[in-house]
Parts: C-alpha cells; structure tokens; sequence
C-alpha cells in the first residue's frame, strides 16, 4: 500500500510512521493525511541517508536488496545504492 505515516499493525506487522508497509506499492499513503506525493513516490527516491537504520532494512526489504540485521547503518545504505 505503500508508506505508513502513523504507528500500527499493517499486513500483521508493527509499523512506524515512515517505514514502508512492505507491499512494495510505495505510490499510496497508507494512513493519515499526507498526500501521496509527499509519502513516497516507490521508484527510491526516499531520503536513504535520513533514514534510521531499521527504516533501512525495511526498505533493503521492500526493494528486495538482502541485508542482515547485523549488518551496519553504512553496509545497508552501500547495499541499497549498489
């Protein structure tokens, strides 16, 4: 469905506000009142470097890049610009 812009469960996982639902449709905002050109456009165009570390590996996810959980903030942003 696309980014979540407030907390909750989507697709039977806990979601924060930023983090994408993992549908892998990042066109649409799932909740709240941002418009959906504001959300994300799903062609990656998101603020890798602002993300947290965790908003990396769900997006790492979403775009189908493996990383490991163990794996470092620097090592996923490489993964995800690779």
């Amino acid at each position: 469905m696309g980014m979540v812009t407030k907390p909750g469960f989507y697709a039977g996982k806990f979601r924060k506000a930023g983090q994408f639902d993992g549908s892998g449709e990042g066109s649409q905002t799932v909740t709240g009142d941002t418009p959906p050109d504001v959300a994300g456009s799903g062609d990656g165009g998101a603020d890798l470097d602002a993300m947290t570390k965790d908003e990396l590996i769900a997006e790492a996810e979403r775009r189908g890049v493996t990383v490991k959980a163990s794996d470092t903030k620097a090592e996923i942003l490489a993964a995800l610009k690779a």
